[in-house]
């Protein structure tokens, strides 16, 4: 589902598989932000590295959150500064749906 429109991007941003586990993730993340640290990069290609570490960060940041991950997934995740909230509803609702008894959601009268 991630290779939608192009949603492959952050994935491929981190090097990783769009069925990556948490620590695989984690783990590209570390490797890829050591490399790409500003500070590592020593006098020359700081701008290119800052640009760089700031792409590893932002996909990262939406690919560790559970609930971004899964927008970002099914291509209804856009990042445009103002989504803050975005990942917290739809972890309420999925928490409802999991806490919903069967007979509440239409199964099982009659």
């Amino acid at each position: 589902m991630a290779g939608c429109g192009g949603k492959d991007g952050l994935y491929a941003v981190l090097g990783v598989s769009s069925d990556c586990s948490d620590a695989e993730l984690r783990s590209a993340y570390r490797k890829l932000a050591m490399k790409w640290h500003p500070d590592k990069c020593g006098s020359g290609g700081v701008e290119a590295a800052k640009a760089r570490f700031h792409k590893i960060q932002a996909a990262y940041a939406v690919l560790s959150d559970p609930n971004k991950r899964i927008l970002y997934d099914v291509g209804a995740y856009h990042s445009d500064g103002d989504d803050e909230g975005a990942g917290d509803i739809l972890g309420d609702i999925l928490e409802a749906m999991n806490h919903t008894p069967p007979h509440v959601m239409g199964h099982g009268r009659g």
